[in-house]
């Protein structure tokens, strides 16, 4: 969520010197953008000869780097791999062996839709086909068939809630406290486990 928001930072900040860099003359904000390049270095840029790692047109800068511009998607599907391989390699198993089970006895319906956004994004261009938009469990809505996925800030933040509220079904689900819970974990935008130390003697 973080590096979503330094994005559009990025964009406001380049769009000021693009301003400024084409105050005296008089044209729109789009053409500006055309005219203006922008360069990147990992050197002083301030010093003589220097390497530039990248120049561009500041238009394109800021359509990549603009809110559910190219850089901006590509992280979010990165993070989506990372959150579904986590579970499947590392927490899913922890959670089978804690509960004496199969890891196929270990499921999420959340979980599931990030595999299939997974396979997606990996196999098929990021385009979410009829069949694989027919299994979404909870994300059906926020994805159209045959365009690319696009996740927008909002949207990744409810996946962020979607994902713990399956966890602490989880937790009242094998606590036995799941129907005697004063609410639905429908509810939840947020969980916390707390070790409390035992009183002393």
């Amino acid at each position: 969520m973080d590096a979503m928001a330094s994005y559009a930072g990025h964009t406001v900040r380049v769009e000021r010197q693009v301003h400024r860099a084409m105050r005296p003359v008089k044209v729109s904000t789009d053409e500006a953008a055309h005219r203006v390049v922008v360069s990147a270095s990992y050197e002083d840029p301030t010093k003589p000869d220097i390497v530039l790692s990248r120049t561009v047109r500041a238009s394109d800068y800021l359509a990549a780097n603009a809110p559910g511009g190219s850089n901006e998607q590509q992280h979010v599907r990165a993070v989506l791999i990372f959150l579904f391989t986590y579970w499947e390699l590392e927490i899913r198993p922890r959670l089978a062996k804690a509960r004496g089970a199969e890891i196929g006895d270990i499921k999420s319906d959340i979980m599931g839709d990030l595999r299939i956004l997974r396979n997606v994004i990996l196999h098929a261009k990021a385009v979410l086909g009829v069949d694989d938009h027919r299994i979404l469990r909870k994300l059906g809505p926020m994805f159209k068939v045959a365009v690319p996925l696009h996740v927008g800030y909002e949207d990744f933040h409810k996946i962020i809630i979607l994902v713990k509220q399956d966890c602490a079904r989880m937790l009242f689900e094998w606590s036995g406290a799941l129907s005697s819970a004063p609410f639905s974990v429908e509810v939840l935008k947020d969980i916390a486990i707390q070790y409390v130390n035992p009183p002393g003697p």
